[in-house]
């Protein structure tokens, strides 16, 4: 399948989008590496980790010019929280593009294309309220779907952007004990947190009401001692996440947690080597900004 790209609203296709991304959920399913609702990368090639990329179509382009993934059939990209765009005026929220690019891409490429479970995405699927500079974003998101697609077509659309989400993993692990997901849970919530969540696939109920899954996606607040608990439970010694903003694109807490942002003109994304063992220092020595990518 080709990659999509949307040059205006007069290419908006509703029957492409609703197969695409029914596809790229059924794929992010049959996924051979994934157990449970964990993906588990090999240890050979190289992993590419995204931050938080809300709509952001330059820097999306870049990563999949970056990627190569035609010539690197051992390089795997992790994307999350495409969805819900800083908007200018009155202006569409057009991050639902990005997002059926990047079912396309997972569609192209579909052992090395992955997905994070996230906040935004989350939202989007359940209907969780979440506002922005006064607006509320899904509202928007599903107006700016409409308009795409025409009322008539904005509902099938939607439903079927709602299957790709849920199709997404909680996690992403490698063999050199490199954790990522979207966030992690709060320092207040680790009562709450059970790690069994993620030896099993997820069901609609999970991804409503399971408290795991929430603040695993929503947690912002950490300490060193919780980070080196969560690494034990875990079977992890780094983490990789997004979720938190990072004006200058990345940022490191307590030598264990990177944190990446892929939505603005600094932003990052982290390519590393799955086949050595990997410290902190080797991992932010790898982070590459977008600005930098032609």
């Amino acid at each position: 399948m080709a990659l999509f790209s949307v040059k205006s609203t007069t290419s908006y296709d509703p029957k492409y989008a609703c197969d695409t991304f029914r596809e790229a959920a059924r794929l992010n399913a049959a996924d051979p590496l994934r157990t449970g609702s964990i993906l588990r990368l090999p240890g050979y090639g190289q992993a590419v980790m995204t931050g938080d990329i809300h709509g952001n179509k330059k820097n999306f382009e870049k990563l999949q010019r970056y990627a190569m993934l035609d010539r690197a059939p051992a390089r795997h990209v992790i994307l999350h929280e495409m969805v819900h765009a800083e908007k200018l005026g009155d202006a569409p929220d057009l991050s639902h593009e990005v997002l059926l690019m990047a079912a396309a891409f997972k569609c192209e490429f579909p052992e090395q294309v992955h997905f994070l479970q996230s906040n935004h995405e989350l939202a989007q699927l359940t209907g969780y309220p979440i506002a922005k500079n006064g607006r509320l974003v899904i509202n928007d998101y599903n107006d700016s779907v409409a308009l795409a697609y025409g009322a008539k077509h904005a509902p099938d659309v939607l439903a079927a952007m709602n299957e790709f989400i849920a199709s997404f993993s909680l996690a992403v692990v490698t063999p050199n004990r490199i954790w990522m997901s979207h966030s992690l849970p709060n320092v207040h919530d680790m009562d709450e947190f059970d790690v069994g969540v993620f030896q099993r696939d997820l069901t609609l109920d999970d991804l409503r009401n399971n408290k795991t899954v929430f603040n695993l996606v929503w947690g912002r607040r950490h300490t060193a001692e919780q980070l080196a608990a969560l690494a034990s439970a875990l079977d992890a010694e780094i983490f990789i996440t997004g979720h938190q903003p990072q004006e200058m694109g990345f940022t490191v807490e307590f030598d264990r947690l990177i944190i990446l942002a892929s939505d603005h003109n600094h932003g990052t994304f982290l390519p590393f080597d799955l086949s050595r063992p990997q410290t902190v220092e080797d991992l932010v020595r790898n982070i590459r900004k977008f600005v930098a990518i032609e």
